[in-house]
């Protein structure tokens, strides 16, 4: 979603949309498996597999992504990673978070632990280049923040499961490894889905992007998605728990259109 220089923070937002986590206040625990198909410019690029297990406010997301079609043939990519963390209301808190990529033969990694929702350790390979002109990252950017992964889950109180605004209206800080950004929801509307092992109500929110720290204000891409209005995502319930989860979404870029969807979306 969001242009920045590093190869790994690339990766890492771009493959921090195939989320989707079920969340219960029940002592036993669920799990759930999720596949999202990614298309560029209407052309298959890429797989998600993910794979989340919730026991009571504590949770854990397990998957691996790769490029596909055309796409391997350009920049085939490779990647796997697990967040751990707890839900605290309508806030989610993270423990830990690590991605691992291969891309053109390049290896990298990105693993941060989090003390209550602060980064207390980050190992960030290969090191994000320093470009003129860039806002630099501050220890204050690194304080009550998400991992990408973890950035789109979107619990919510027994009270307000349903309640579209409360799913919805939210402002994520997310920490790439490379950049801190705002990521904010508003609610958008509502609409019917389908996919292997769900079907129901889901609820689209839109999205801005506002850049904190560690982007380049006047570069072109920067500009265009703090502009951009066209972004969106879809998030739909998974069982009877009490979040929320990415069913879609759909992002505007200077190159073309990306979207994505679940095919599967099933409680185990």
């Amino acid at each position: 979603m969001v242009l920045i220089s590093s190869r790994l923070p690339r990766a890492t937002a771009a493959f921090g949309f195939g989320l989707g986590v079920s969340f219960a206040n029940a002592a036993a625990a669920s799990s759930v498996t999720s596949e999202l198909a990614v298309k560029f410019a209407g052309i298959n690029i890429a797989q998600l597999k993910s794979v989340y297990r919730i026991d009571g406010n504590a949770y854990s997301i397990d998957g691996a992504a790769k490029t596909n079609g055309l796409a391997s043939l350009f920049a085939s990519t490779r990647a796997r990673f697990r967040s751990t963390g707890r839900f605290s209301g309508r806030a989610v808190v993270p423990n830990a978070h690590k991605l691992t990529f291969s891309q053109r033969r390049k290896n990298g990694v990105l693993s941060l632990a989090f003390q209550g929702g602060n980064v207390v350790d980050a190992v960030v390979q290969p090191k994000p280049k320093v470009r003129k002109g860039q806002v630099p990252v501050l220890a204050k950017h690194l304080k009550a923040v998400l991992d990408p992964i973890s950035a789109l889950v979107f619990p919510v109180s027994a009270a307000d499961v349903g309640n579209a605004r409360k799913i919805c209206n939210r402002t994520v800080p997310v920490y790439t490894g490379a950049s801190r950004m705002n990521l904010r929801f508003v609610l958008k509307g509502t609409r019917q889905v389908k996919a292997q092992g769900f079907s129901g109500t889901a609820y689209v929110c839109a999205l801005r992007y506002e850049p904190v720290s560690g982007h380049r204000p006047t570069r072109k891409d920067t500009r265009f998605m703090v502009a951009n209005r066209d972004m969106n995502v879809t998030m739909a319930r998974i069982g009877d728990s009490n979040a929320y989860g990415l069913f879609a979404f759909r992002v505007k870029t200077r190159r073309g259109l990306a979207r994505g969807r679940a095919t599967t979306f099933a409680a185990q």
